[in-house]
C-alpha cells in the first residue's frame, strides 16, 4: 500500500482554496462607476490615479496621506488643495526621478506598453533628422525645434525620459535578472491590478496598485528605485516615501477582501552606473502603525468633509507653545557665551 502524505495534501489544498479566493475577488472593468469592493483588471494607470469618478465616492491611495499628516508637515488645507476628489486640486508636477521610475517600472514589469506611455528624447535635433550622424547638431533645450518636440509629447501625455537612462535601465534590469528572489518569481503575478474597498466607518474608499498581485502566497512585492544601498537611507526611505503607509494600506484591503497577506517586500533596484539589486521586509509592528495612521487619516477627511472645512497647519499647537532653539543650538551658543564669561572673569581678577 502507498503511503499517502496527507500533510503536503492539506498544503495543495490549502494552495488551490487561496487561488480561488484570490481569483473570485477579480473582475474586469466595465468602465462604469465603480460601486463594489474588490480587484479590478483593465484599468490604466492614468485612470486609477486622474479618474475623479472611477469609484461612487471619495477615495484615497497612501500617496495623497502624506499632505494630510502633520509628520511630513501636512494638514487638511495641504492635503485638500492636492486631493483628485477636490475638482479645483492643483497638479503635481512630474520630477526627473519620478519619470525614471516610472519608465524603470514599465520596462522591468512590463506592466504597461512602453510606446503609449513614453517618449525617448533624441540626443540629437530634431530638424536634423534626415541628415547623416556627424552632421546633426546636439539637442537643445533653448532650440525651437526641441522645444515643439517636448510640446507636442507633452500633449500626446508622453514622459519624456533620454536614451541614456534607457541604457541604465537595460543595465538594471539585467542586473535583477540575475538576483535570487526574483529569478523565484517574487514580482511574478497579475500585473496591473487595482484593490478598492470602502471603509465602513467613514464611507472613504481605500485604493492600491501592488506591482505585481501574487495569486495564492500572500507576498505583496513592490519594485522601488534608490540613489544609495546604506541601510541609513533605506531606513529612512521607509517613512519618507510613505512605504509603510502603502503596506498597510494594502494589508487593509486584502483583510477586508478575504484575500492572503503574509509580508510586504521591496525589491529596489540601485539607480547608479555600477546596478545593484536587493530587497527587505517592511516590519509587521511599521505595517500595524502604518494602520492607526490611515484610520486617523480616515476620520480626519470625514470630518473635514462634513464640515466643509480644511484647517490649514497649527504648528506649536496653534501658537500655545512657544518655539524653541534645537538642544545642540542652544548648547553651542551657552558654551560660547560660558567660555567668554570666563574669559571676562579672569581679565577682571
Amino acid at each position: 500500500m502507498t503511503d499517502l502524505d496527507t500533510d503536503a495534501m492539506q498544503s495543495i489544498g490549502d494552495l488551490a482554496s487561496r487561488i480561488v479566493g484570490s481569483l473570485s475577488q477579480e473582475r474586469q472593468w466595465n468602465g462604469k462607476t465603480i460601486t463594489e469592493p474588490g480587484v479590478y483588471s483593465g484599468i490604466t494607470l492614468d485612470q486609477y490615479h486622474q479618474k475623479r469618478d472611477l469609484l461612487d465616492g471619495p477615495s484615497v491611495s497612501k500617496s495623497a496621506l502624506k499632505w494630510l499628516l502633520p509628520a511630513y508637515g501636512g494638514s487638511p488645507k495641504a492635503f485638500w488643495g492636492r486631493w483628485a476628489w477636490n475638482p479645483g486640486h492643483i497638479e503635481q508636477e512630474a520630477t526627473t526621478a519620478l519619470d525614471f521610475g516610472k519608465a524603470a517600472h514599465a520596462l522591468l514589469l512590463g506592466d504597461e506598453v512602453f510606446s503609449e506611455k513614453f517618449a525617448v528624447r533624441p540626443d540629437y535635433r530634431p530638424e536634423d533628422g534626415e541628415l547623416p550622424p556627424v552632421e546633426r547638431r546636439k539637442w537643445s533645450g533653448n532650440a525651437n525645434d526641441c522645444k515643439a518636440w517636448l510640446e507636442n509629447a507633452s500633449e500626446n501625455n508622453l514622459t519624456v525620459i533620454t536614451a541614456e537612462q534607457i541604457e541604465r535601465i537595460k543595465r538594471i534590469a539585467e542586473d535583477a535578472s540575475t538576483y535570487p528572489l526574483i529569478q523565484m518569481g517574487v514580482l511574478n503575478g497579475r500585473v496591473e491590478r487595482s484593490m478598492f474597498w470602502k471603509d465602513e466607518e467613514t464611507g472613504i474608499w481605500l485604493r492600491s496598485r501592488p506591482d505585481a498581485m501574487p495569486n495564492a502566497d500572500g507576498v505583496f512585492a513592490d519594485l522601488k528605485t534608490a540613489s544609495k544601498f546604506d541601510e541609513d537611507f533605506l531606513e529612512r526611505q521607509i517613512f519618507d516615501a510613505g512605504y509603510f503607509l502603502q503596506a498597510a494600506m494594502t494589508r487593509m484591503i486584502c483583510r477586508s477582501l478575504g484575500i492572503p497577506f503574509e509580508t510586504f517586500v521591496l525589491v529596489y533596484v540601485l539607480n547608479d552606473d555600477v546596478p545593484d539589486t536587493a530587497h527587505v521586509e517592511i516590519s509587521a509592528h511599521d505595517i500595524d502603525r502604518g494602520e492607526r495612521v490611515i484610520r486617523w487619516c480616515l476620520n480626519t477627511i470625514r470630518h473635514c468633509l462634513d464640515a466643509d472645512d480644511w484647517p490649514g497647519a497649527r504648528p506649536f499647537s496653534g501658537g500655545e507653545r512657544h518655539i524653541q532653539m534645537k538642544p545642540w543650538a542652544k548648547s553651542r551658543l551657552d558654551d560660547f557665551l560660558d567660555h567668554q564669561d570666563q574669559i571676562a572673569q579672569q581679565e577682571a581678577a
